[in-house]
């Protein structure tokens, strides 16, 4: 295999398992090769190859004689990728307050302007990203961007989870964002007992939520 080639089954990997999480294909969606090499301009051969690595991850499943669908989100596993995130940021917020600098404060704040502003305009996608790179920014502090990067290869249910979060009209944004802020001021104080507290509660908002979310969207999961 080519370097081309290898680059190619990546970007169609990539953008395949980008529309899945963003649900721009949603569950129970059809996926047909031909259908894909029109949406993302790549070659048969490396959307094949995406598929099965897709059909790995169980973020797709195949009917004989059928084709390829998308999964439907499994809660069990969503909730797991929730517990190992929780546990390990708490321990990140602790650290952070100790090394955190007034540098850090200053993108930090750039970051939650982009997200208030996502929210201003509607606008799912910003949000959801601007909200991974608040998250990702204390790991980056800390040293264990890794970590960070590792945990993303296993957080697709969870993921695919928190932006349909934002498609339900009585789930508010600012909720989000008002955490995001508290979690910054604790911070800012350098209190790492208020910083845990605060992303434990944060990230436990999925238990709290996921009944709405199963009401709006009964045909997306499955437990």
């Amino acid at each position: 295999m080519t370097n081309k080639d290898s680059n190619l089954q990546e970007q169609a990997y990539s953008k395949i398992r980008e529309k899945i999480i963003y649900c721009t294909f949603p569950p129970g969606t059809k996926l047909s090769e031909k259908d894909l090499e029109d949406k993302i301009k790549i070659g048969r051969t490396p959307i094949r190859e995406a598929l099965i690595r897709l059909r790995r991850e169980e973020l797709l499943y195949t009917k004989a004689q059928s084709g390829n669908y998308i999964s439907k989100i499994n809660l069990s596993t969503a909730d797991n990728a929730r517990f190992v995130r929780e546990h390990i940021e708490k321990l990140v917020m602790i650290e952070c307050c100790s090394k955190v600098t007034d540098n850090d404060f200053y993108n930090l704040e750039k970051i939650l302007d982009v997200q208030k502003k996502a929210a201003i305009e509607n606008d799912p996608i910003s949000f959801f990203i601007s909200d991974d790179e608040f998250h990702k920014y204390f790991y980056s502090l800390v040293g264990k961007e890794e970590i960070w990067d590792w945990m993303q290869t296993h957080n697709t249910h969870l993921n695919r989870f928190r932006l349909l979060r934002l498609k339900v009209v009585e789930l508010r944004w600012q909720t989000i964002l008002e955490q995001h802020y508290q979690i910054f001021e604790a911070l800012k104080s350098k209190n790492p007992e208020e910083s845990e507290f605060l992303t434990a509660q944060h990230l436990h908002m999925m238990i709290d939520e996921k009944h709405k979310l199963i009401k709006a969207y009964p045909d997306y999961f499955q437990e």
